[in-house]
């Protein structure tokens, strides 16, 4: 079924598979809250980025299961431009994330704080690592994928699936209205849509889905590193403080996108996409001894 509307009604594919996606982290949310309650544990006392992880380790099998009945599961074998040629494309983010990093260990780490558990440090990687995975996996592997299909390779097709893919991705963020301020989760919501619309243009541009994977990983660590480390701040209380500043993203994030699809440039797209969108009814190729849906 799922691949029959995926043909179909692409953009309808898409937002399913996002909704699918996302009541899959919150009935495992739920869940877990319910086993704990169940068997008298004490949710004060477990480690919210465990319980993180786990939830985000269900969005992954769901994402999983969707590129499996999709026939996409090669996209995760797909090298592309190779990962470290990838980080090259990605060089800007890459700039960023280092950024973020230098500042927040020489700058940001409290004076007095003391570590957090090993256990707790060793969740908060874990679980901002499995973010990645499982956010990529949908939002690039499943719907920008599904999107650059429906539009094609050419110049308009490229930059109407990254911008709508981004606009999807920056509308997931909206669950988190469960747990933080509105105006936070709505400036978050436009940092996400513009960042989700540059990964899209590094996933096409490297055709290596991990090269995303790697980056949004160690962007959502270096942004929570000094909360992961000490517990001066959870998820939910940085996303609740984001202020106007956040519509800056905007510009921070579309800039390097149009420069990642440039006129001279764009037609690396097609050169890893181009069999991705031909008519379904032409012959699947062979690349590397794997057939290429």
């Amino acid at each position: 079924m799922l691949k029959r509307l995926r043909a179909k009604h692409p953009i309808g594919f898409c937002v399913l598979s996002e909704v699918l996606f996302l009541g899959s982290l919150l009935l495992a949310s739920y869940l877990i809250v319910f086993a704990l309650v169940l068997f008298g544990v004490d949710l004060e006392r477990v480690d919210s980025y465990f319980l993180s992880a786990v939830q985000e380790a269900v969005g992954m099998v769901v994402a999983l299961v969707i590129l499996g009945r999709t026939g996409k599961m090669y996209l995760l074998r797909r090298r592309g431009s190779g990962f470290f040629n990838g980080l090259l494309v990605g060089m800007y983010p890459l700039v960023l994330i280092g950024y973020s990093l230098y500042t927040k260990l020489m700058f940001g780490m409290p004076e007095d704080g003391q570590l957090q558990p090993a256990f707790s440090i060793f969740s908060f990687f874990l679980s901002m690592a499995l973010v990645g995975v499982a956010e990529e996996f949908i939002f690039r592997g499943v719907i920008a994928q599904s999107l650059l299909e429906r539009f094609g390779t050419g110049r308009a097709g490229v930059w109407k699936a990254c911008l709508l893919s981004g606009l999807l991705f920056g509308a997931a963020h909206l669950t988190n209205l469960l747990s933080s301020a509105p105006f936070g989760v709505l400036m978050q919501c436009v940092f996400a849509a513009s960042l989700g619309t540059l990964f899209a243009a590094i996933y096409f541009r490297t055709g290596n889905l991990w090269v995303t994977v790697f980056l949004h990983g160690a962007m959502d660590i270096a942004s929570m590193l000094v909360g992961g480390l000490y517990g001066t701040e959870d998820v939910a209380e940085s996303i609740s403080g984001y202020d106007a500043s956040m519509m800056l993203s905007i510009l921070i994030y579309l800039i390097p996108t149009l420069f990642l699809l440039r006129k001279k440039k764009i037609g690396e797209v097609a050169l890893y996409f181009g069999r991705d969108c031909a008519p379904a009814a032409a012959p699947a190729p062979e690349e590397n001894g794997e057939r290429l849906r």
